[in-house]
């Protein structure tokens, strides 16, 4: 869960300014409001904290292959890493496959017990319903206590066809 730090503040140059770093994790919204209350579209989020974000959701969501349905993923990040783009609250959507190739996530059984990454990758490509494909990202949600946080949100389709849909850009 992430601490709303001060949402809206005038701020100069807050392009460039970053949340302070006493806390776990921060979050900080930066927007420039008109005089009728709408916010303009160069809004920016910046997360900062002094703790790793870890985030593990089973790749069941996502696959319908039955093997791939029993493995689960687990990502590491610093949050000044999570990159969300300038206008909005989320990434880019980014391929499973490449995020276990660079070794940003690692992939386990429901055991608990490590899948090496290029087991899990042919295991990808060789599906019973031919290539399956799903990607991820990071994006900044209202919960419902009002407050602040970060979803690490997965969908199965490639990386290319969702960040190419305008309605899956936001």
């Amino acid at each position: 869960m992430l601490r709303l730090y001060k949402a809206l503040r005038p701020a100069s140059g807050y392009h460039t300014d970053q949340p302070p770093n006493t806390s776990k994790h921060t979050a900080e919204l930066f927007a420039e409001v008109r005089d009728n209350g709408r916010i303009l579209d160069n809004t920016r989020c910046v997360l900062g904290g002094t703790d790793i974000l870890e985030a593990e959701i089973s790749l069941a969501k996502m696959f319908e292959d039955p093997v791939l349905r029993s493995y689960k993923m687990h990502i590491q990040r610093w949050p000044r890493d999570v990159d969300l783009k300038k206008g909005l609250l989320s990434g880019l959507w980014n391929d499973l496959k490449t995020v276990v190739s660079a070794r940003d996530a690692s992939i386990m059984d429901i055991t608990g017990s490590g899948i090496p990454a290029r087991e899990f990758l042919e295991v990808l490509e060789g599906a019973e319903d031919g290539h399956e494909s799903a990607a991820i990202r990071w994006a900044v949600a209202l919960g419902d206590d009002e407050r602040l946080v970060l979803q690490l949100q997965g969908l199965p389709a490639t990386a290319a066809l969702l960040n190419g849909k305008p309605s899956f850009k936001r």
